[in-house]
């Protein structure tokens, strides 16, 4: 008798198995998933990143303008991860019920205060009196540097970088305009570049065609991409 009433019960789980009435992680029966949105914030300046990337129970999405939504998401309790260059790698915990969902995202960069400021100031140096789009530009293209194989992948390495012959990068290095406090546009335009926009397009360098005549110069056997105010932006080729 005991052992009927064992094969009995045994069949009875499995019979609720295989109907998806028993489940290990899966959502709730008859629960839908969920969809996550979230904003993705500087810390600082509070603009919204331009892109970067969220992950959430196996899924990924781009980061757009600021915002990402991930749709039918199983229920359950996840780690939202989100990442973005320059930035620090953000982790929340979320709980997913069947519903949607918003959470806003603050992210911080991964620069010092010091090195920020480094930024600004050559970025103020190389750009003072161009357009606000050019000084962004600018900025976004120092930055381009960081993520190119070609170049230090540190932003201090980048701006203070020299090359075989002693000669700074970036020429307020060597005149010492650099040292001169940044202002307030060129502050602007270093947290706008952070946060995505990149006006350059991808450019790692720039320079003025009128200061630079002689066309056998290495900077115009560069791929040229665009020209904003008196600079003109070029994507170095990787070695």
């Amino acid at each position: 008798m005991k052992r009927k009433y064992l094969f009995f019960s045994f069949a009875m789980l499995l019979i609720l198995m295989l109907s998806g009435c028993v489940n290990s992680g899966s959502s709730p029966q008859g629960m839908k998933g969920g969809t996550l949105s979230g904003l993705v914030l500087d810390s600082s300046s509070g603009l919204s990143l331009w892109g970067g990337q969220a992950a959430i129970a196996g899924k990924k999405v781009q980061i757009s303008g600021g915002k990402f939504e991930i749709k039918n998401i199983p229920a359950g309790t996840y780690t939202l991860t989100v990442s973005k260059p320059h930035y620090q790698e953000k982790k929340i915990q979320v709980t997913i019920d069947g519903r949607s969902s918003t959470v806003e995202i603050k992210m911080q960069p991964i620069y010092t205060k010091a090195h920020l400021d480094l930024f600004a100031r050559l970025v103020h140096a190389e750009s003072r009196g161009e357009p606000y789009e050019g000084q962004v530009a600018v900025a976004a293209s120092i930055l381009n540097r960081v993520l190119h194989r070609n170049y230090p992948n540190s932003l201090y390495g980048v701006i203070t970088q020299r090359d075989s012959r002693g000669y700074a990068q970036y020429s307020p290095i060597d005149d010492g305009s650099i040292n001169s406090p940044a202002g307030q546009s060129a502050k602007d335009a270093v947290a706008d570049a952070l946060a995505g926009w990149d006006p350059s397009q991808g450019a790692t360098g720039f320079f003025a065609p009128a200061k630079v005549p002689n066309r056998n110069n290495w900077v115009w056997k560069q791929t040229a991409i665009v020209q904003i105010g008196n600079h003109l932006f070029f994507r170095a080729k990787i070695d």
